[in-house]
């Protein structure tokens, strides 16, 4: 295809979202879109059915690590980066709805706590550990990523915790990582963990407030003993045998209030 014919066509897209935004866009259209930005001599329209097709959704094109997206033909490590970071834009901006009008986000209940640790790993495809240390007030002072695995395990190690912990001077820790297969159930392991955490925290004057296991839009709570779904106000928790039977048996969860305090 000539040059003049990428960029008629590329004139006609930005034309018809500069009209009508990005709702009338298929998925497609729009990452083909925003491909021209980054690609500025190819027909984006083909690289980014690749795109999709390799990764099945935007979500997983603007999650995908930036190596998954160099395997796609067309794609270098600029174009790359630029997906890459549409990703972590994304994050960011869910974050900053946690925050008050001073830009503070307080985490002072499971629900809150939940909402903030799933906009955390949002697109997130590898199992990570973040940290995230609280002051006093329950407020978050920083949020450190830990470790970083694969796409079904990342280890958590206590005395790593600990000394971010102090490191960070933080009164009180959430513990956070993520199980990319979207379910959010404990393993054992998961329980021991906390456990174990929990031990080396006090032996420093540390408290552990909560292990949240992200899985998409649900995160389980060892404070709350539920499955929170963050989705809307964040209230609807269930226990972790509705929340199992639901995914077997699609039915109306029997529904908790989690917002009392820590």
């Amino acid at each position: 295809m000539p040059d003049e014919t990428h960029s008629g066509h590329r004139g006609r897209l930005r034309e018809r979202y500069a009209r009508g935004g990005a709702e009338g866009f298929l998925d497609h259209q729009f990452l083909e879109l925003l491909l021209t930005y980054a690609i500025p001599r190819r027909d984006t329209n083909e690289i980014a059915h690749a795109l999709l097709e390799r990764f099945s959704s935007l979500e997983g094109v603007f999650g995908a690590e930036i190596a998954q997206l160099m395997l796609v033909e067309g794609i270098g490590e600029s174009t790359a980066v630029f997906l890459r970071m549409q990703g972590d834009l994304f994050r960011r901006l869910l974050l900053r709805r946690a925050s008050d009008a001073r830009g503070n986000v307080r985490l002072n209940t499971p629900a809150a706590a939940a909402k903030y640790a799933a906009a955390l790993f949002a697109l997130h495809t590898y199992e990570s550990v973040a940290v995230v240390c609280l002051n006093a007030k329950m407020i978050v002072s920083s949020s450190e990523p830990l470790q970083r695995g694969t796409l079904n395990e990342a280890l958590i190690y206590p005395r790593n915790v600990a000394e971010t912990a102090l490191l960070r001077r933080a009164h009180g820790i959430l513990l956070v990582h993520n199980h990319p297969s979207g379910d959010p159930s404990p393993s054992k392991e998961d329980a021991e963990t906390t456990e174990a955490v929990r031990t080396a925290l006090e032996s420093v004057g540390v408290r552990l407030f909560d292990h949240m296991i992200v899985g998409g839009s649900n995160v389980y709570s060892f404070s709350a003993h539920a499955v929170i779904d963050t989705r809307g106000d964040g209230t609807a928790a269930f226990a972790l045998e509705e929340f199992q039977a639901r995914r077997s048996q699609p039915q109306p969860p029997l529904l908790k209030k989690v917002m009392e305090s820590y």
